[in-house]
């Protein structure tokens, strides 16, 4: 069904469809009251009596609604015309963030970096008004014509500061940049939208997000188990400050993240400011507690409501669990009604009540860590399950039976997780050993862990990647130091630089054997058109004989190439910078404290030797690899 050419409650005159999504259909639409262009976005037809999806959609228009803010699509109406709910937005002429990557592939860190403050501005506004996102990804950032990034899609937004998930539908369509604690149905805050712009951010600094596979279920156990790639071992142009920034914004444990957007965005701004500018983690102080293991059912406290309850002189404050002493007693006896007490016991409420609060989502957060782990098992009733076996499957096989195609009507749930990988005869990916041993029964729990060993293949030796390698000959020398023979191949390039590696066969992370032939694309340089000329070829004059040869000109030696980043001087205003190239000058340049500046480095061997000055003072001198 096509809504061009309808008029939706008599006002919006649908134009054309400009994109779609697994709940909604977006038109862009021209308002007949205000004249002018809109976004129209309806729920898809079939969703129409669909509760929970129309429940998604109205969620979306009051989160959305009560939003304003330069980096957030702004929204004008919300209704309902014979049966079609529709929401009215901001048109935006532009692209998404994905398409704009894609595009680019690699952004230079500097517009990632600003690319990624305006995001964060936009979720710190959503979540100065207790609107987590949840839904965080290049797809859902719109980017107009002058660089403005847009926030959109509140879709599975939630209206509160703390909310239980699960990894539904909504949730593996984007598994490639949820949080951890999403991937595992747990508790969301603001961190969670903090940890999906840090992948945002890794992919545009290197144009791969940190964790990939065919199987949204991998991905989502790869969030909460492997480490990404570092950012720099992609894009070595990328600060060390920004990479630490990403991966602090990154972190498993929601404690060690950034605690809110504007956090992260003053981290972000010191970068542009000072590239060369230490960033220290925080070390994260855990209390000790007792009796963790114990479940506590605890009211939910809502902020608001404390702080607008009046309090009263003989008001008892609630008791702290059994297990928790209480610093300080409260006085039993009424006093005297000054706005001093009233204060005081006010203080002492809300601080009874952030405790409170404060421990029941730490033993919450206990209980569901030992059911994800298969601990919970220990709490568990309700039977023993007995373990399958999925010694000699396929990694992949075993996860596909008996995890994403399990029965949807059984009370527990298989996880399997890689543990180490050894070297074996048996095929790449074959599972070697479990624990727990097939047959075992252990009691039944809602997650059940199985541990498994995994080979890594008949062959021997796993490719890194050499793509990253900007010289052939390094690449020839690297490859023979393992016992393998290199092969190459010269192909056109207008992106990759001359003599740099387009891409090689067999690709990083498989594995070959010693005396293997891997074979490198090198780039030749964007493809030249031949000149024309109107002059005829000459005979050489005095040289009657036709069979006689001309010499061939001997090829130029190649000149390599390295990117040099300089810094002005850190304790003065201002300072002379210069940089000798094997004794010789080749940048001469005053630059302000904090200002940063590149120097290109060219010769025709691997290396040149380099010193780095400030007025005329040595501040760095060493060997700088050429490409």
């Amino acid at each position: 069904m096509t809504l061009i050419g309808k008029v939706l409650a008599g006002r919006y005159e649908i134009i054309e469809e400009v994109g779609s999504g697994g709940m909604a259909v977006v038109y862009k639409a021209k308002c007949q009251l205000l004249n002018r262009f809109v976004a129209v976005k309806v729920l898809r037809p079939d969703l129409q009596n669909d509760s929970e999806f129309v429940r998604r959609f109205n969620v979306e228009a009051q989160a959305a609604a009560s939003l304003t803010h330069p980096n957030i699509v702004s929204i004008y109406d919300v209704g309902n015309d014979n049966g079609l709910h529709y929401i009215v937005m901001e048109y935006i002429e532009g692209k998404t963030l994905k398409e704009y990557i894609e595009e680019k592939f690699i952004l230079p860190w500097r517009e990632a970096v600003d690319y990624a403050v305006q995001i964060a501005k936009g979720l710190e506004q959503a979540h100065k008004n207790s609107i987590i996102h949840r839904d965080i990804k290049p797809h859902n950032i719109i980017m107009t014509t002058d660089g403005v990034m847009k926030v959109t899609d509140f879709g599975i937004a939630r209206a509160n500061v703390q909310s239980t998930v699960t990894c539904d539908d909504s949730a593996i369509g984007s598994v490639h940049y949820i949080s951890p604690e999403q991937a595992r149905g747990g508790y969301t805050d603001e961190r969670s939208d903090i940890y999906s712009l840090g992948v945002v951010l890794y992919e545009m600094l290197t144009g791969k997000v940190p964790f990939d596979s065919e199987r949204p279920v991998t991905v989502a156990i790869m969030h909460l188990q492997e480490k990404p790639v570092m950012p720099r071992e992609y894009n070595l142009s990328i600060p060390l400050a920004l990479e630490r920034i990403v991966l602090k914004a990154m972190s498993k444990e929601v404690s060690a993240r950034y605690k809110t957007a504007s956090e992260m965005i003053d981290e972000l701004l010191g970068v542009l400011h000072d590239p060369s500018r230490e960033i220290v983690a925080e070390e994260i102080e855990v209390p000790e507690r007792e009796n963790v293991g114990q479940t506590v059912v605890m009211p939910a406290v809502n902020i608001k409501d404390i702080k607008k309850e009046e309090p009263k002189i003989e008001e008892v404050v609630p008791a702290a669990p059994n297990n928790i002493q209480e610093e300080e007693e409260l006085p039993k006896k009424p006093v005297k009604k000054n706005s001093q007490t009233v204060d005081k016991k006010k203080e002492r409420k809300v601080i009874a009540f952030a405790i409170f609060s404060a421990i029941a989502l730490i033993l919450i957060i206990s209980a569901g860590f030992m059911s994800i782990t298969g601990m919970g098992g220990l709490f568990a009733s309700g039977g023993n399950v007995e373990i399958p076996e999925i010694e000699g499957m396929l990694y992949d096989e075993a996860v596909e039976k008996y995890v994403e195609n399990a029965n949807e009507n059984a009370d527990f749930t298989f996880n399997i997780i890689k543990g180490k990988t050894v070297e074996s005869d048996d095929e790449e990916g074959t599972i070697l050993a479990q624990d727990p041993a097939a047959g075992t029964k252990v009691k039944k729990a809602e997650v059940i862990v199985i541990t498994v060993e995994i080979s890594e293949g008949k062959n021997d030796i796993r490719l890194k990647n050499y793509t990253k390698y900007q010289d052939a000959r390094e690449v020839e020398i690297a490859v023979k130091d393992l016992g393998l023979e290199a092969e190459f191949i010269e192909e056109y390039s207008d992106d990759i630089p001359t003599g740099a590696i387009i891409k090689q066969e067999p690709k990083a992370g498989d594995f070959v054997k010693p005396g293997d032939v891997v074979t490198f694309y090198v780039s030749r340089g964007p493809e030249k058109e031949p000149e024309k000329t109107n002059q005829e070829d000459k005979k050489p004059e005095n040289n009657p004989s036709t069979d006689t040869k001309t010499e061939e000109k001997q090829p130029e030696p190649q000149k390599k190439s390295s990117m040099l980043t300089l810094y002005g001087p850190k304790e003065k205003a201002s300072a002379l910078v210069q940089v000798n190239v094997n004794g010789k000058t080749v940048y001469s340049k005053t630059l302000n404290k904090g200002a940063s500046d590149v120097v290109k480095l060219e010769g025709t061997s691997n290396s040149v030797e380099v010193e780095i000055l400030h007025d005329g003072v040595s501040q760095q001198k060493g060997t700088v690899r050429l490409h």
